[in-house]
C-alpha cells in the first residue's frame, strides 16, 4: 500500500506522516515499511529520529562522473546501498539535485523508486513537498491513498482544492482521496469549517486537536515520531492507522 501525503506548508504533513510510520508499524509489528521524503527541505529525518545516507538527488549528481554504466543499472544499486534501515522501518530521502549534471529531475526519478520499492514493502508512506511537483509530474499516481492535510487557515483549504485538482488531472481517484484537518482548537468556529470542508469537496477522514505535545517536541527538536501515547495527535493518527490498513 502506498500512502502518499501532501498539504500547504506548515500544516502539520510530516507530522502525519511520521506517526502513521509508527502506528502502522504498532498494528503491523511484522509488516516491511519504507517511509519517503519527497520534500527537498528534508526534515521527514528529523521527525522520525534517523539519519538519511546520501539523498537521491545526491546520487543523480553524482552519476555525471560515473563512466560505462546505465543510468538505470546504477540508480537500482545505489538506492539499495542509500536506503536507511531501522528496525521498525527503512527510509528513503529524495533530496533536491537539480544542479548542472543531473542525468533527470529527482521528480522522475520518484516514480521508478515507487515502482522498484514497492516489491520489497507493504507499506510505503511518502511525505510530500508543500509544492504540488510530484503531482503534476504524475510520480505518485500509484499511490492507494493520498491525504491532503490541512489547518484551519483558509489558505490551506484552498491548497487542498488545488491538490484535488492535479491530483484528479495526474490520474489520481477521487475515491482514494481523504482531508486530514489538523491543529483543531476549539469547535467555535464550526460553521466556517464545514463550510470550507464542504468547499474542497473531499471526504474528512481525520480531524487532529490542537496537541501541545506536538508544538514542545518541534521546539526542542525531539522527534515526533517518540510523541507520548496519550499526546492527542498520537491518539488520532493511531484511529487513521486502523480505518486505512483494516
Amino acid at each position: 500500500m502506498i500512502i502518499v501525503i501532501a498539504g500547504k506548508g506548515g500544516v502539520g504533513k510530516t507530522m502525519v506522516s511520521s506517526l502513521l510510520v509508527r502506528c502502522i508499524a504498532e498494528l503491523k509489528e511484522d509488516a516491511k515499511i519504507l517511509a519517503i521524503d519527497a520534500d527537498p527541505a528534508s526534515n521527514f529525518a528529523d521527525a522520525l529520529g534517523t539519519k538519511p545516507s546520501m539523498s537521491i538527488g545526491e546520487l543523480i549528481e553524482n552519476f555525471a562522473n560515473v563512466k560505462k554504466v546505465n543510468f538505470l543499472d546504477y540508480l537500482q544499486q545505489k538506492i539499495s546501498e542509500n536506503t536507511t534501515h531501522t528496525e521498525k522501518f527503512d527510509f528513503i530521502e529524495m533530496g533536491q539535485g537539480e544542479g548542472a549534471g543531473c542525468y533527470c529531475s529527482v521528480n522522475d526519478v520518484l516514480r521508478f523508486v515507487l515502482e522498484e520499492k514497492q516489491k520489497n514493502y507493504k507499506f510505503v508512506i511518502v511525505d510530500c513537498a508543500a509544492g504540488l511537483e510530484h503531482l503534476s509530474r504524475k510520480t505518485t499516481t500509484g499511490a492507494d491513498v493520498l491525504l491532503i492535510v490541512t489547518d484551519l487557515c483558509e489558505a490551506g483549504f484552498r491548497s487542498a482544492e488545488t491538490i484535488k485538482k492535479i491530483a484528479v488531472n495526474a490520474g489520481v481517484k477521487e475515491d482514494t482521496m481523504f482531508l486530514v484537518i489538523n491543529k483543531v482548537k476549539n469547535e467555535e468556529n464550526l460553521k466556517i469549517l464545514k463550510e470550507r470542508i464542504a468547499n474542497t469537496k473531499i471526504l474528512e477522514i481525520c480531524r487532529i486537536p490542537y496537541d501541545e505535545n506536538v508544538a514542545e517536541y518541534n521546539a526542542c527538536a525531539i522527534p515526533l515520531i517518540n510523541l507520548p501515547p496519550y499526546s492527542k495527535a498520537y491518539i488520532k493518527i493511531m484511529e487513521l492507522a486502523k480505518f486505512l490498513i483494516g
